[in-house]
């Protein structure tokens, strides 16, 4: 049998990993399954925790009298207190060991549940759950990382689901505690119930110390002997021994040959240099990998699981079951479910696989909440029972868990544990717990006040749009690990959504080389892989490249990174105006008693305004350059936001918003101009979104002024939240003075220089900055032959010939560019997101919520949920190109828009409160903001700044901006008078119909920009609806003359 896997049957390579799936599997090592079971009992505590508060919480509401919003926070709030068990975990278990970090953990929840159980009062019962909480955290980062790290590559699946089916035996037992003291007197009930929890820490203490260490730490401490005996006892066969030390010697950087009993390993600075390689320094596949860790565990809790077992007493409830002890016995079958099926699960992730079953998984468990969101919803309608509805209410509960624990709630352990290198997994671990701990704190905290805002029904519709949303993250972004070892799992991440490529190229490469076999369901690696990784295939080291070549690329540089992290910030001006005047237009109206057609005037007409700074700054830009121009904008907008503060009347604010208005037009033409003239063709595409990213970040800002200043008097508190304006842009104005200036500009004054200098600072390598620099020239009219220093520059009559370029006498290239930059920033604007953006407190009244205080809370859900897609897009650009974002963003806002006109439609024509429609207009809400920022919102900005030449770049984006500008203004200022003439369902219908004009045109008027030099891009355009045809003769072209790469354009560069 192993001589088959490495050579196949019957000598052909090909067919050996048909051998693997055969019945015959070598004997489950016991060994390691004991040391997987004790570690794995620390998951208990967690279990136990989650399942005995879901009861425990009833009698302590009767008994210590405290409303429901403690009872969340109490509930919820261990999950955040677990976070500085999980944060610490990772520098603890690589300092003490694993082994003894699981004691630790043991110990610290033995007081903490001792704490809970003799609490007099609710703060000393905080306490407790704060103490427990640091332990469970230690416990959760713990358990999964030493049963992957002790566990052979064939059963590491079995082994590593064991915490999860602790967690939910844990949950039982909890839930039986419930129901044998739910006799007790109410006061001494729950006590007895929290308390009991100490007694499962001590025997998990006193059992930890018959376990070895794990053997990867011990090799970190360089003791290769004692890693070696645990190996061989943990190990399938001594060969695979043998194997598993050789690839956690490579990964801790020991040479092969090296077989003392004890070595010395180099100190290093343990935890900053880990936690920069993880955060501020990833390669491609660390970040995917953090991508994956962290995406799994915040679905994971993001789904509702812990919604559905903390409080399923009150479903229970809310689905007919009135009595006590029948709600704790429904409780217990839950968690009898939640553990058989868990059991099941454990036995089918090494022979299925872990990606089927996440995502059969992830299917079931959205189903399930659907139909129990439809059963709660009829229910909660209902002036009667309804026998069916109870039934299928009960039934969707089992189902969704019995979906949960198959799959997602022990491959989340599995997965997270086993795809971090061994340097960076127990930080890794530790951010992945974190993110889950966080997510089920929220989730526990805010359920009883989600469902009172929307209807319990409509909170289990929104945790099923969660887990559909989870399904699309896993498809594209998860590849299958089973089989594999941990140290060559890293060769499937990097690729992001070209992993499968990437499979089958490893695949093939294997199997034609008779070396081990890349399967996706079953890979078996052999010694001669490890070699393969060092010297390529057949002794070419350059094939070696398919390793690891489709992951790396250069690495971006830092100084161009800074440069436009500072330019891109200009744009938070902007983006605090439109978030904060959705909040203060509400106050403003109440102060000043003006009417709505002059809050529409008062929003929009700073869009009007902007246009005097963009058209200016074109010119402003080429006379002072790109730098200055940006401490100018933030000079004018600080002057304007203190006009607005201090104003005593709307003729006042009026002339705030003017000079205000003046800044932003400066600060949006000239932040995405700076920022691609700086950056590399390689990294264009992420720096230049930087602008969008910052718009959200000042919207996000903006939203959370409305609310920090909506508790001051109505006349201060709108002046607050537009005054504090000013603040950023001092900030700004300071920072910039550590940039550079653009190297193009520097050119175009003859400073070459100068611009040579810049551009070796900010491209990826010499031959770069030289490429960069002789386009730039020739784009100027500068002769490549010339070096100098500084050269004379002919006079030019600069503002009336490019005028006449772009728009009197235009090429057929330059006219392609100025329709495509003013067409994507017309329908960026004409779709609808400035009426969402800066009128969303009125469309969250529309849809029901009535209370000031919860709209402006909805309108932080909506900005943050802008700025978190906004900086995942930011990752794209590059990677996926802007079209194929930007056509898949449009669809889904054109999915988005119709269903918030279906739900205010309805809501506008119901004579009662109908919750799911409420629901549905809300999660639309945050579907389009989410569609625009992954697309539509930074791909209008880095499109428009590329596409122009050089002589015209300055004032072509100032016209796309001007057209930006008016569309939004237009739009702003009309809003409320349109819904009130078409309803605001209507208004949105009409967005649709925009959105879809505008999908249209990007389909067949944008070609793909990614990767060009700026001074390339030009060739593409001209030939409008056939620019498909340009690109593939130029692309046969460049594939006939022999080179290596498509490279568009004429500029002579080679």
């Amino acid at each position: 049998m192993v001589a088959d896997r490495k050579h196949g049957v019957c000598g052909h390579p090909e067919v050996a990993a048909l051998d693997f799936e055969a019945p015959k599997k070598p004997k489950r090592n016991k060994y390691a399954f004991g040391c997987a079971i004790l570690a794995s009992m620390t998951s208990i505590l967690l279990g136990y925790d989650i399942g005995v508060m879901s009861g425990a919480a009833i009698y302590i509401k009767d008994d210590l009298k405290v409303s429901d919003v403690k009872i969340e926070i109490l509930v919820g709030i261990l999950n955040v207190y677990s976070l500085v068990g999980s944060a610490a975990a990772g520098r603890t278990s690589d300092w003490i060991g694993r082994r003894y970090t699981i004691i630790f953990a043991a110990a610290i929840f033995f007081v903490g549940a001792l704490l809970m159980g003799f609490a007099t009062n609710y703060a000393f019962l905080m306490v407790g759950r704060f103490v427990a909480g640091i332990g469970v955290g230690y416990a959760l980062m713990i358990a999964p990382v030493y049963t992957a790290e002790v566990s052979a590559a064939s059963s590491r699946g079995f082994l590593t689901s064991f915490p999860d089916l602790f967690i939910n035996f844990g949950i039982l037992l909890g839930y039986v505690s419930n129901y044998a003291f739910s006799k007790q007197p109410t006061h001494l009930g729950w006590r007895f119930m929290l308390g009991i929890g100490a007694i499962p820490s001590v025997f998990l203490a006193l059992g930890v110390l018959a376990m070895p260490e794990s053997p990867r730490w011990l090799v970190m401490q360089g003791r290769l002997a004692d890693a070696k005996r645990v190996l061989d006892k943990t190990s399938d066969s001594l060969k695979e021994s043998q194997l598993r030390l050789a690839d956690i010697k490579e990964a801790a950087g020991i040479p092969e040959h090296c077989n003392e009993e004890v070595v010395q390993i180099p100190k290093r600075p343990r935890n900053e240099a880990v936690w920069r390689e993880l955060l501020v320094h990833p390669t491609p596949s660390v970040r995917h990998i953090l991508i994956a860790g962290i995406g799994i565990h915040f679905f994971q809790q993001a789904s509702g699981i812990d919604a559905v077992v903390l409080y399923s007493p009150r479903i229970f409830e809310k689905a007919g079951i009135t009595d006590e002890t029948d709600k704790l016995l429904a409780t217990i079958a839950v968690g009898a479910t939640k553990t058989v099926v868990i059991l099941v699960a454990t036995f089918l992730l090494d022979k299925i696989g872990r990606r089927p079953l996440l995502l059969s998984s992830v299917a079931g468990m959205a189903t399930s909440l659907m139909l129990l969101g439809v059963g709660l919803t009829v229910i909660d309608h209902s002036d009667h029972k309804l026998k069916w509805a109870v039934a299928l209410s009960i039934a969707a509960v089992l189902a969704y868990v019995s979906f949960f624990s198959i799959g997602m709630g022990p491959i989340t352990w599995v997965y997270s544990s086993e795809i971090f290198p061994l340097k960076l997994r127990a930080q890794g671990c530790s951010m992945g717990v974190a993110v889950n701990r966080v997510t089920s704190g929220v989730v526990s905290m805010t359920f009883i006040s989600l469902y009172k805002a929307i209807s319990i029904g409509g909170a289990f519709f929104l945790y099923t749009a969660v887990a559909s949303v989870a399904w699309v993250f896993f498809y594209t972004l998860l590849p299958e690990t089973q089989g594999q070892n941990l140290e060559e799992v890293e060769l499937l991440f990097g690729t992001f959504f070209n992993w499968r490529s990437t499979l089958r190229k490893l695949k093939n490469k294997e199997g034609g080389e008779g070396k081990g076999q890349v399967h996706t369901n079953c890979t078996i690696k052999t010694k001669t892989m490890v070699a393969d990784r060092k010297h390529g295939v057949s002794g070419h080291p350059e094939v070696a490249a398919l390793d690891f070549e489709a992951p790396k690329k250069p690495k971006r540089n830092k100084y161009a990174f800074g440069c436009a992290i500072l330019a891109s910030m200009t744009s938070i001006l902007l983006g605090y105006d439109i978030g904060v005047m959705s909040g203060a237009a509400i106050y403003i109206k109440d102060d000043l008693k003006v009417s709505d057609v002059k809050i529409e005037i008062l929003v929009g007409i700073l869009n009007v305004y902007s246009l005097i700074g963009s058209a200016a700054a074109g010119r402003t830009s080429d006379w002072i350059g790109r730098r200055y121009t940006i401490i100018f904008a933030a000079g004018i907008f600080f002057v304007g936001a203190l006009l607005m503060g201090f104003a005593t009347n709307y003729a006042f604010l009026m002339v705030g918003r003017f000079v205000a208005g003046i800044g932003v037009g400066y600060a949006l033409m000239i932040a995405p101009v700076y920022t691609a003239e700086v950056s590399a063709a390689s990294s264009r595409g992420f720096l230049t979104s930087f602008p969008e990213v910052f718009i959200n970040a000042g919207i996000l800002l903006g939203y959370v002024s409305n609310y920090a200043f909506s508790k001051l008097p109505t006349s201060l508190g709108w002046r607050f939240m537009l005054g504090i304006g000013a603040v950023p842009s001092v900030f700004l104005a300071l920072g910039v003075l550590a940039m550079p200036e653009s190297p193009r500009w520097l050119v175009m004054q003859g400073r070459l220089g100068d611009a040579k200098r810049v551009l070796d600072k900010t491209s990826d390598s010499a031959e770069e900055s030289q490429l960069r620099l002789a386009d730039i020239k020739e784009a100027a009219g500068i002769p490549e032959s010339c070096n100098d220093d500084v050269v004379q520059l002919p006079k030019r009559s600069r503002g009336e010939a490019v005028w006449r370029e772009l728009l009197v006498h235009p090429t057929p290239s330059v006219r392609h560019a100025l329709l495509a930059a003013c067409g994507i920033h017309f329908f960026q604007q004409a779709t609808g997101i400035d009426a969402v953006v800066l009128y969303s407190p009125r469309i969250f009244e529309k849809a029901g919520i009535t209370n000031d205080t919860h709209k402006l809370l909805a309108t932080i859900a909506v900005g943050f949920t802008k700025t978190c897609f906004i900086l995942v897009a930011t990752f794209f650009l590059d990677k996926i190109g802007r079209r194929k974002l930007l056509l898949s963003s449009v669809a889904g806002m054109i999915m988005s828009l119709m269903l918030l006109g279906v739900g205010l439609t309805i809501i506008d024509h119901s004579k009662k409160k109908l919750i799911w429609a409420v629901a549905l207009s809300l999660a639309s809400v945050l579907s389009y903001v989410s569609f625009f920022s992954i697309g539509m919102g930074p791909i209008t900005w880095v499109y428009s700044s590329e596409i122009f030449p050089l002589r015209l770049r300055a004032q072509g984006c100032s016209m796309g901006v001007a057209v930006n500008r008016v569309t939004s203004g237009v739009l702003s200022m009309t809003f409320i008078s349109l819904y009130k003439a078409i309803t605001i369902g209507g208004a949105f219908f009409l967005f649709t119909a925009i959105a879809a004009v505008g999908w249209v045109f990007f389909y067949t008027l944008y070609p793909e920009t990614r990767g060009l030099n700026l001074e390339e891009v030009e060739t593409v355009f001209g030939t409008f609806f056939n620019w498909r045809t340009t690109m593939r003769k130029l692309k046969n072209k460049k594939v006939g003359n022999g080179d290596g790469h498509v490279q568009l354009g004429s500029t002579g560069q080679s």
